[in-house]
């Protein structure tokens, strides 16, 4: 009987004798162990997998640590160094990055110990940095990508780096060296560092109707966005931070509270700044890399001609309503039309067209229209009984001219939803801020200069395309409806990227088709 007493109590004891610690808060709370002992015992028996690190996080860990001999990158004796503090501010605001918070693991204990924060904040920085270089989103699935992290080598070389840059500035350098990538990330992280990150949605209805010297909900919301001091409420002031919120807001900076206005007002700063990481993410996803090409960005109502590798020309345009929007493409423009004629959309056709001419068949005549068959066979709109009809079964063709809607000239590239870019009668729209009123093309300022510009530079080496800017202004002079192809195709990309940047400021254009908002449901998922 004593004999299996014996036993009993040596199993018991077996285990504290070991003196193994049973989980990762056991093992770092022992004094006894230095930094680098608890680092090097802290990646054997699953302690960190027990509290929801996976195998390749683990992995990733221990190759870090081995690369260091286990010295810790933030800590010495359990204590934050400067540059752990510093580095520990830095990965509270990944925002201000354009990563979204929901791209980090959680620290499940974050008050537990200097050390087991610093695993998270490796963990963390080598995610950031992952996305910064490589995107978070996946634009062909409409998915988040999963979670990664860089490599071991380079993470270490890069962390190498903070005893001369801070994590703030690291970071800032990751990602392609895009200019217009540059200067958004740049410019992002000084809007995030002046503006308060407030997440209130405003609900400033009629508005418009308020003076600004009287309306105390324009000045708790500017207040509230960083563009007003609420000491100083003065009616210069209302004035002068309203302007300035509008130019931030791709608005006309004219002080006077529309429509447009209300509507960026009504949205959070920390919705614009998650609407910047979304552009950010494009950027460095995006597949332009081309010596010359045309790129049209949709919310910006921009568009930029390229030439050996140089910004060429910058066009403002008109693009589609939110009841017919302008489509993202990429394709190649091919040929330049002077005098187009305008085969006008079966959708128009049926809901404007059809309409009009049953009120008023003079409609054809007045802007030039004819209607044909399949057969192309022209039909005499007299003779038929337009109200019997419920579809529009013929072809509306627009004759070239001035009046028509394509304008003097259009540049036009294959695609499968009939659009082009084109010359407008509607100039006077070119000097709105907003400028979505089209059908879905692209309407385009200035555009027999612009093609001028394209055949200048339309060669081979040293053959030039024989059609010159002379011989586009005399096809324009002469009003006849004439062609001419391109030597070299030119790539087009119309994309959608509604925050943008220069050298010195952000700007937040509105989000006029709401495409963001697919990406922003994304974000606010829970993480894995």
């Amino acid at each position: 009987m004593r004999i299996y007493i014996y036993f009993f109590l040596l199993l018991f004891l077996l285990p504290a004798c070991s003196g193994k610690p049973e989980n990762i808060f056991e093992l770092l709370k022992d004094d006894g162990l230095s930094d680098e002992e608890k680092l090097e015992l802290i990646f054997e028996d699953k302690y960190l997998e027990n509290i929801g690190f996976d195998k390749l996080e683990v992995n990733w860990l221990k190759s870090v640590y081995n690369i260091r001999n286990n010295k810790p990158l933030f800590c010495e004796d359990t204590i934050f160094t400067t540059i752990g503090r510093n580095s520990f501010e830095s990965l509270c605001h990944p925002l201000a990055f354009g990563i979204p918070e929901i791209r980090l693991k959680n620290n499940a204990h974050p008050k537990f110990s200097n050390l087991l924060q610093e695993i998270y904040m490796c963990v963390n920085t080598g995610r950031i940095m992952y996305d910064l270089n490589n995107g978070f989103i996946d634009y062909n699935t409409k998915q988040k990508k999963s979670n990664q992290l860089i490599t071991p080598a380079v993470f270490v070389e890069n962390m190498d780096k903070l005893n001369s840059i801070s994590l703030d500035q690291l970071f800032l350098k990751q990602g392609p060296s895009d200019t217009n990538y540059r200067y958004l990330a740049i410019n992002l992280y000084n809007f995030y560092k002046k503006h308060p990150l407030d997440t209130t949605s405003f609900d400033l209805k009629n508005i418009d109707k308020e003076p600004i010297n009287t309306s105390s909900r324009l000045s708790k919301a500017m207040i509230s966005k960083g563009y007003l001091m609420a000491k100083n409420l003065s009616n210069q002031k209302v004035l002068e931070g309203l302007k300035e919120f509008q130019k931030d807001n791709g608005l006309s900076p004219d002080g006077i509270i529309n429509t447009n206005t209300i509507i960026a007002l009504n949205e959070s700063n920390y919705k614009k700044v998650e609407r910047a990481a979304i552009s950010l993410d494009k950027i460095r996803q995006s597949k332009i890399h081309q010596e010359k090409y045309v790129r049209i960005n949709i919310p910006e109502y921009l568009l930029y001609y390229y030439s050996n590798n140089r910004l060429i020309s910058v066009n403002r345009i008109v693009v589609g309503k939110t009841t017919n929007q302008t489509p993202e493409l990429t394709s190649k423009i091919t040929r330049i039309v002077a005098y187009p004629f305008w085969k006008v959309p079966a959708s128009i056709c049926k809901k404007e067209a059809l309409p009009a001419i049953k009120k008023n068949i003079s409609y054809l005549s007045r802007n030039h229209y004819k209607i044909f068959k399949e057969n192309n066979e022209e039909v005499d709109p007299s003779k038929v009984n337009w109200e019997s009809l419920k579809k529009f079964p013929y072809s509306l063709i627009q004759e070239p001219g001035r009046h028509n809607s394509l304008g003097v000239i259009k540049f036009e590239f294959a695609n499968s939803f009939s659009v082009y870019v084109h010359d407008t009668p509607s100039k006077g729209l070119f000097n709105k801020a907003v400028r979505n009123f089209s059908h879905g093309c692209m309407r385009c300022e200035n555009p027999v200069e612009l093609g001028k510009l394209i055949l200048e530079n339309d060669k081979i080496g040293n053959k030039a395309n024989r059609m010159t800017p002379d011989s586009l202004d005399e096809m324009i002079t002469a009003e006849k409806n004439r062609s001419i192809f391109l030597k070299v195709k030119i790539p087009i990309y119309v994309y959608y990227q509604t925050v943008v940047a220069d050298r010195d400021n952000i700007v937040f254009h509105p989000d006029i088709y709401a495409r963001d908002e697919e990406y922003l449901k994304l974000l606010h998922n829970k993480a894995k």
